[in-house]
């Protein structure tokens, strides 16, 4: 086993977790794949979650893809 050292000033926000948190009400997020779109449906629940935030996402499938939506 390898164990390193990281500075975590060097560890940046993901793009995902940044795009969520700039995220206001009723803007919404388009995925075209199905990964991605799962991705950032768990991403949006870890977020809640542990940051216990009030705010609510849904999660709707689109003709061509998948929607995630702020909806509070």
């Amino acid at each position: 086993m390898i164990i390193e050292r990281i500075e975590l000033e060097q560890l940046k926000l993901q793009p995902d977790i940044a795009t969520l948190q700039s995220m206001q009400v009723g803007d919404s997020i388009f995925c075209d794949e199905a990964r991605r779109a799962q991705s950032l449906r768990a991403l949006s629940y870890y977020l809640l979650k542990s940051r216990n935030l009030p705010w609510k996402f849904t999660f709707r499938k689109m003709d061509r893809g998948w929607r995630i939506i702020r909806i509070r």
